[in-house]
């Protein structure tokens, strides 16, 4: 497995509004959302906005959007609370105009022990024939790179780019991941199920996104 500092995730479902009023400590608990007594920190419950958080989890929800982020760990686990917002606010809330889900990674990678970040960097993405590449010769010169693709009924983009990140602020480089499934098309009735679904698919989304990591984490040879 490839090594990569502390990582995060984000899901995101967009809608024409939501109603945060709806999101009450009371209402979580009572659906089966968020047990009672899960809650820590600051809670906020307004018509306007909800925002409230677990150990895990930090939920938003404002008209637009709910965002649920929470830190990635080696346990496919740790998602589990996370999905389970996400579903169970669909299951409930049917007939919300939703209008698309994100599924979004972010994965920060060293290089490997002992080398150059700057080398381990312009091994990896400052290689090629693109012409700007011989203008970026000097030895502090940084490369990112982004890609995009049609991917199970939904888009992929991912975005690589070195950064300083973390308590030490180290030089890493960050994959930044979103996976994009539109449902704005669909007929109110059938937005749910499409949502559900997508949701649903998040383990094999997490294992494809951590597949690109670590084949992009190694120079071509």
């Amino acid at each position: 497995m490839f090594l990569t500092e502390p990582a995060f995730s984000g899901i995101v479902l967009t809608a024409q509004t939501f109603n945060p009023s709806i999101f009450t400590e009371p209402w979580l608990a009572e659906n089966g959302i968020i047990p009672a007594g899960s809650f820590e920190g600051l809670r906020v419950f307004s018509p306007q906005v909800a925002q409230f958080q677990t150990c895990t989890i930090q939920v938003l929800v404002v008209p637009p959007k709910m965002q649920i982020i929470f830190p990635l760990t080696a346990s496919e686990g740790d998602a589990e609370l996370a999905c389970k917002i996400a579903e169970r606010t669909v299951q409930l809330l049917p007939q919300t105009p939703y209008q698309a889900l994100g599924l979004n990674f972010d994965y920060f990678v060293p290089p490997p022990e002992g080398h150059d970040f700057l080398a381990f960097d312009r091994a990896l993405l400052g290689d090629g024939n693109y012409p700007l590449i011989p203008e970026f010769a000097a030895a502090d010169a940084r490369f990112g790179r982004y890609f995009s693709k049609d991917h199970e009924g939904g888009g992929l983009k991912l975005d690589i780019k070195p950064v300083k990140a973390g308590p030490e602020d180290k030089d890493l480089l960050q994959f930044s991941f979103n996976f994009h499934y539109e449902v704005s098309r669909l007929s109110l009735s059938e937005r749910p199920g499409n949502l559900l679904r997508h949701i649903g698919s998040y383990p094999e989304v997490r294992r494809y996104a951590e597949h690109l990591v670590e084949s992009g984490s190694r120079p071509a040879s």
